[in-house]
């Protein structure tokens, strides 16, 4: 079968000859719109605006790139003859090498094999890998120290030393001299006579005022310190050798002239100079104490003190004093009875023992009971 064929209608514009719109400039049936992109005016504001962004932005990063230069020249200019400044003071610092690092958003100072010793309050030195530095560009008052890679410090001719695996903290400058100092440090380990002593951490804090000190009602420093989970080279009778915290809390009253440590010392000690220890606390086995007062040095530069403690199983100091042989066994049982009649129940309804501790003659009291024999130090 075959289908008959029509021709195709044509459209009556094209038939015409037209351009293929009908009078109301549609196009018709069957046609097709262009996908063409269509031009749309250039917007000059909108360039202008764009173009002067980009160069405040370029401005502002050429000037910050600049300031960073600047404050990294200036610290690595200046950190030399600040570290020959203390040596007026009795430390003495030094590093191997030293980077300015951190752009773009801090100022990081890396010392290499840094070095610090001094003479007071005892001669010591002390030594890092790595010593880190950082703080905000527009800070400067507020730093972030580390030791990544720990610190050792140790006592003349390795008689004591402390080494910690890693060190952090931060220095706060108030300005005038005044600062704060925080250190946090992590496993340390001690040698010499230290050795065997083992500290999980170890808090300290030192806070210097902005001004010497006038006379010796007026600070030379704070420190505090706070020992956390130590453990001991000898085991004491009934309180073993792990201590859980010890704490301390002191204030260093008149000035410490600078020049050799024993010369300084009496000076000190002439001026009326003291350490308050405001705040002192011990968690050791069953025993627990906390103490404050007053220590100074004799006319010897002997250690001497006039303190208040309260204490927590006063027993366990008076068997430690027997296996260390500064008390008579026979003495003991009579010393702990006439504690004993003195102990009132604390808050927590536990009895404790509040009485004076003394420092004198080479000697240390619990109330009038000899507990330690002191060793005499010569300050040289």
């Amino acid at each position: 079968m075959v289908w008959p064929h029509r021709p195709l209608r044509q459209l009556p514009a094209l038939a015409r000859g037209g351009s293929g719109r009908n009078a109301a400039g549609a196009l018709p049936i069957g046609a097709f719109a262009s996908t063409a992109p269509v031009a749309l005016p250039y917007n000059a504001r909108m360039r202008r605006f764009l173009l002067s962004l980009l160069l405040v932005l370029a401005a502002i990063s050429a000037g910050y790139t600049g300031y960073w230069v600047y404050l990294a020249h200036r610290l690595r200019a200046e950190i030399g003859p600040w570290a020959e400044a203390q040596r007026a003071h009795g430390t003495v610092l030094g590093w191997d090498s030293l980077a300015v690092e951190g752009f773009p958003r801090v100022i990081r100072l890396r010392f290499a094999q840094a070095t610090a010793s001094g003479e007071k309050p005892l001669a010591f030195t002390a030594a890092a890998p790595l010593l880190l530095a950082e703080t905000a560009v527009w800070d400067g008052r507020h730093w972030r120290v580390s030791a990544p890679d720990g610190a050792r410090a140790v006592l003349p001719g390795e008689a004591a030393g402390l080494a910690a695996a890693s060190l952090d903290g931060s220095i706060g400058l108030h300005g005038a001299g005044a600062a704060t100092i925080d250190l946090d440090a992590h496993r340390l380990a001690g040698s010499g006579i230290a050795a065997g002593t083992d500290v999980a951490a170890a808090e300290m804090r030192l806070t210097l005022p902005d001004h010497a000190p006038e006379s010796h009602l007026d600070p030379a420093f704070a420190a505090s310190l706070r020992l956390s989970h130590l453990s001991l080279p000898v085991t004491l009778p009934s309180i073993g050798r792990d201590v859980e915290t010890l704490s301390l809390s002191v204030t260093l009253k008149g000035a410490l002239p600078p020049g050799r440590l024993r010369e300084a010392l009496a000076a000190w000690r002439q001026g009326g100079g003291t350490i308050e220890l405001t705040d002192g606390a011990l968690r050791w086995g069953a025993l627990e104490a906390n103490a404050n007062g007053t220590l100074a040095l004799d006319d010897q530069l002997q250690p001497i003190g006039a303190l208040t403690a309260t204490i927590e199983n006063h027993n366990a100091i008076i068997d430690a004093a027997v296996a260390g042989g500064t008390l008579r066994a026979g003495d003991a049982h009579l010393v702990k009875i006439l504690l004993g009649l003195m102990a009132k129940p604390g808050a927590d309804g536990r009895q404790q023992l509040t009485l004076p501790v003394s420092l004198q003659n080479d000697r240390l009291y619990l109330g009038p009971a000899q507990i330690a024999a002191l060793p005499r130090f010569t300050w040289e």
